[in-house]
């Protein structure tokens, strides 16, 4: 009788030390490119923080353009991700809508270093494979079926929802904004969705749970070696 293959132990440890060295190399990448802006060459500072050699980061991305869409969808991907876990705990999709905003806006104005990256990769967020464009779709068909929202275009819905948050955290990031702001967004955004100003401004202020941040996060990864190194700088 042909007995079975055993399992390649050493497949699956070198597939995880593969993800844990391009876990490193985008968490050090996030540091960066929030201190120095999506426009630097960021490659040598990243490989010294990450302190590898020039042919291990090369064997994970090419070029900084790369480098920095792998940052940019992770970090998104990663926070949408807990806020539809969120959201779908709600019936109506205005609710939906309003909490994924202030949740979103809330984690900017939690963390600096993700606003301050956000703000300057935000074409690069208009990816494809962000998260964004398969999560809030469903949100907004919903609302615009049941009638409480009106109808528009996907595409123009979602680029409304897109430009209302990354202008208010550009104004945050510039502390020019005040400690309900996210709020405020909120019901604005659903406002021009079709809602009345009283019903927006009720569901923008009514109890929402918070977004945990487990420490093995990106963005407290990312948080915790940005706030390591300016330690030792001093």
């Amino acid at each position: 009788m042909p007995t079975k293959p055993k399992p390649d132990h050493r497949s699956r440890v070198g597939a995880e030390r593969r993800e844990r060295m391009r876990a490193r190399l985008v968490e050090c990448a996030l540091a960066v490119f929030a201190e120095r802006g999506v426009g630097a060459s960021v490659i040598q500072e990243v490989i010294a923080t990450a302190e590898v050699s020039q042919g291990t980061f090369y064997n994970y991305f090419r070029t900084n353009d790369e480098l920095l869409a792998a940052v940019a969808e992770e970090l998104s991907n990663e926070l949408i991700a807990d806020i539809e876990a969120v959201v779908q705990q709600h019936e109506d999709p205005a609710m939906r809508l309003a909490v994924g905003m202030r949740l979103y806006l809330h984690r900017a104005r939690q963390f600096p270093l993700f606003a301050r990256f956000i703000v300057g990769a935000a074409f690069h967020l208009a990816s494809p494979n962000n998260l964004m464009y398969e999560a809030v779709p469903p949100h907004l068909q919903a609302g615009m079926a049941s009638g409480r929202f009106r109808h528009l275009p996907i595409e123009l819905a979602i680029d409304l929802i897109g430009g209302f948050a990354l202008s208010a955290i550009a104004r945050m990031a510039a502390g020019e904004a005040p400690a309900g702001y996210p709020e405020q967004v909120a019901a604005v955004l659903l406002t021009a969705l079709g809602l009345s100003p009283k019903a927006a401004e009720s569901i923008a202020l009514a109890p929402m749970e918070r977004l945990a941040v487990p420490d093995e996060s990106l963005i407290a990864r990312a948080t915790a070696r940005s706030a390591g190194a300016a330690v030792e700088a001093d």
